[in-house]
C-alpha cells in the first residue's frame, strides 16, 4: 500500500511539473527565441525602443586636430632640475637632517628597551604597568618632537627629500613598534627591524649622491663612543619644555599708572 501511495505522489509531482511548464510557455508572449538568442539580447535598449526613445547624440566638434608629435613629447618632457632643489637644502643642511635621524635613532632604541622587557607580560602586573606608564610619556614626547621640528622647518615637506624618510621612521617608533610590543608579535618586531633597515639603506644612498663626505657610523663597542651617544640620546629624550624666547606682554600705563612687563613664560 505504501509503494502504491508513492506512484500516486510520483505521478501528481509529474503532472503539476508540466502543467507548470506549459503556463510559462503560454505567459511567454509568443517569444519563440531560443535561451541563446534570449541571451545575446539587451533588454535595456528593446525596452526603449518599445517605449518610442530614439537616441539623438550631439555632432563632435570639429576644427579641432589632435596633437602633433611635438605636443606630446612637450608634454611628457623632464624637469632637466628634476629634485636638484631638494638636493640643495639636505647638503646645505646636512648636519641638521642628519641630527634629525640620529635623534629618530634615540627613540626606537628606547621603544625597543622598553617593549622587550615588557613583552609576555600578563596583564595587570607590574611590569605591564611600567610598560603602559612608559607609553602615556614616550608616545606624546615623540609626537611633540615631530611638531616642533615641522614648526622649526615650516616648508621642509616641499625643500627636503630626507624628510619622508623621517617621517617613516616616526611612525615606526610612534605606532608601529609599541603596537607589535603590545600584540606580543615577535615576528612584527623582525618586521619593523627589516623595514628600518631599508630606510636607512636608502638614507645612506641618497647622502652618496649629495656630499663625497664619510657618512657617520658609531662604534658602539668604543666607551667614548658609547658615552657619546648616550649624552646624544638622554638630550634627545628629555628636550627643554619651552625651546622659544619668553613672550613679554606690557601691562597698565595711563591715568599716571607705571607701566610693567610680564614675562608669558612658564620655562
Amino acid at each position: 500500500m505504501t509503494g502504491a501511495l508513492r506512484c500516486d505522489l510520483g505521478r501528481l509531482c509529474g503532472g503539476v511539473l508540466a502543467l507548470s511548464l506549459l503556463l510559462l510557455g503560454c505567459d511567454s508572449g509568443g517569444d519563440n527565441r531560443t535561451l541563446a538568442e534570449k541571451m545575446a539580447s539587451d533588454p535595456e535598449k528593446e525596452a526603449l525602443e518599445k517605449a518610442g526613445y530614439k537616441p539623438n547624440p550631439k555632432p563632435r566638434p570639429t576644427g579641432m586636430p589632435p596633437p602633433t608629435d611635438a605636443e606630446l613629447k612637450a608634454w611628457d618632457r623632464k624637469d632637466p632640475e628634476g629634485e636638484k632643489h631638494l638636493y640643495k637644502f639636505d647638503k646645505a643642511n646636512l648636519k641638521k637632517m642628519l641630527n634629525y635621524w640620529g635623534e629618530l635613532g634615540c627613540f626606537r632604541e628606547k621603544i625597543m628597551l622598553e617593549g622587550e622587557k615588557a613583552m609576555g607580560a600578563e596583564p595587570g602586573t607590574p611590569i605591564e604597568e611600567q610598560w603602559h606608564q612608559f607609553k602615556q610619556m614616550f608616545i606624546p614626547l615623540v609626537n611633540t618632537w615631530q611638531q616642533r621640528m615641522l614648526a622649526t622647518e615650516p616648508r621642509i615637506l616641499e625643500k627636503s627629500k630626507l624628510i619622508g624618510h623621517f617621517l617613516e621612521a616616526h611612525e615606526m617608533v610612534m605606532h608601529n613598534y609599541p603596537e607589535a610590543y603590545n600584540l606580543n608579535d615577535k615576528v612584527a618586531v623582525q618586521t619593523h627591524d627589516a623595514h628600518w633597515a631599508i630606510i636607512d639603506a636608502k638614507i645612506t644612498k641618497y647622502l652618496k649622491n649629495i656630499t663625497n663626505e664619510e657618512l657617520p657610523k658609531e662604534d658602539l663597542s668604543d666607551p667614548k663612543v658609547k658615552e657619546k651617544h648616550d649624552k646624544f640620546c638622554t638630550a634627545a629624550l628629555n628636550p627643554p619644555k619651552n625651546t622659544g624666547k619668553a613672550k613679554v606682554k606690557i601691562v597698565g600705563g595711563g591715568r599716571g599708572k607705571g607701566t610693567k612687563k610680564l614675562n608669558m613664560g612658564d620655562d
